[in-house]
């Protein structure tokens, strides 16, 4: 067992942050087409390039796009997509390697659909950047490893600036240092917790801007612990999942917009006998109640902190996956890009 790529990569993340911003501020890395030019923006890709597109489309909408998320392989598997529309519609599919196959088959039906495509990837001249219309490369994502690390951050910050306002870029624009920090302070206290107890069920529980984070936190456990793991919207951990929690249980939950709600939740959670990490700007206000609340930045807004809340979710995955004894830079049946 070794897992010195992954933590490698989890760790130059803040750096990664740096020098992608420095690009962007300079104007270096732009995008072809405007998002909001389009009567509908279709956001896909898998796995975890499929998560990205959620934060991207809640993203979106937030500041007037009307986007929505949509796995590759459902353009594959529902005609309903590639329907005859009227609307000018624009897809952005979403792929690190740039090579996956539901991807690249999909993007040929959207365009042949009517669909200007544009493609973005961490990867120089992949399937996806050449085939699509419009290509937008996110060099700064690259990865050795197989886990996807910094490269869901990279091209969500990336994707956040060119869509966001002068307010959005302003935030961004201190996630580096937030990053160092954030790494700095709780890498002990993340080990720590991820070694409290034999842990073998793992929920994540993220509402709003967060939910697609839960699901990309959940992914990361199986990835690298080889565990299982479930991510639902928040309060919707009451209606039936709860029936699973015990003591060997570790739930993840992003902090509540509404404070009030979180709380409640947080204490049904500790209930159950359940460990409970609490992660986000508003962390701070369950510590008494959680077993470690690692707190963001409270002015910065939900979307635009997402890269920054995410760290901490893929630390305790990459710890977890150190406890149990299993290698995070080959995890068992998976391969770096999947091509059929």
């Amino acid at each position: 067992m070794t897992g010195e790529i992954t933590r490698r990569e989890l760790e130059s993340q803040p750096e990664r942050w740096a020098a992608l911003l420095q690009r962007l501020r300079a104007g270096a890395l732009t995008l072809p087409v405007r998002p909001a030019d389009f009567d509908e923006v279709l956001l896909l890709g898998s796995g975890t390039s499929y998560y990205l597109a959620l934060a991207l489309a809640d993203w979106m909408r937030r500041r007037g796009i009307a986007a929505r998320a949509v796995p590759s392989c459902e353009i594959l598997l529902d005609p309903f997509e590639t329907r005859d529309h009227d609307a000018s519609r624009l897809a952005i599919g979403l792929s690190r390697s740039g090579r996956s196959s539901e991807l690249i088959l999909a993007e040929a039906r959207l365009r042949d659909a009517g669909f200007t495509t544009l493609g973005v990837s961490c990867s120089q001249g992949s399937d996806i950047l050449v085939r699509s219309q419009h290509a937008l490369l996110i060099e700064e994502g690259h990865e050795d490893g197989l886990v996807m690390l910094r490269s869901f951050t990279s091209m969500l910050i990336a994707l956040q600036w060119l869509t966001g306002t002068d307010a959005d870029r302003a935030g961004l624009e201190r996630l580096p240092d937030l990053g160092r920090t954030t790494l700095e302070r709780y890498a002990a206290p993340l080990r720590k917790l991820a070694r409290a107890r034999d842990f073998d069920r793992f929920v994540f529980l993220g509402s709003g801007p967060d939910h697609g984070l839960a699901c990309e936190g959940a992914l990361k456990i199986q990835e690298m612990a080889i565990a299982t793991s479930e991510a639902y919207h928040s309060l919707d951990y009451r209606h039936g999942p709860k029936a699973c929690a015990d003591a060997n249980t570790a739930v993840v939950l992003f902090a509540l917009h509404d404070r009030d709600h979180g709380l409640s939740l947080a204490r049904d959670i500790k209930d159950l006998g359940a460990a409970l990490l609490v992660v986000g700007g508003d962390a701070a206000a369950y510590r008494d109640v959680a077993d470690l609340a690692i707190e963001g930045d409270p002015a910065l807004d939900a979307g635009a902190a997402a890269a920054l809340t995410m760290l901490p979710v893929q630390a305790f995955a990459y710890e977890t996956a150190i406890r149990r004894d299993r290698n995070p830079d080959a995890p068992a049946n998976l391969s770096k890009v999947v091509v059929f």
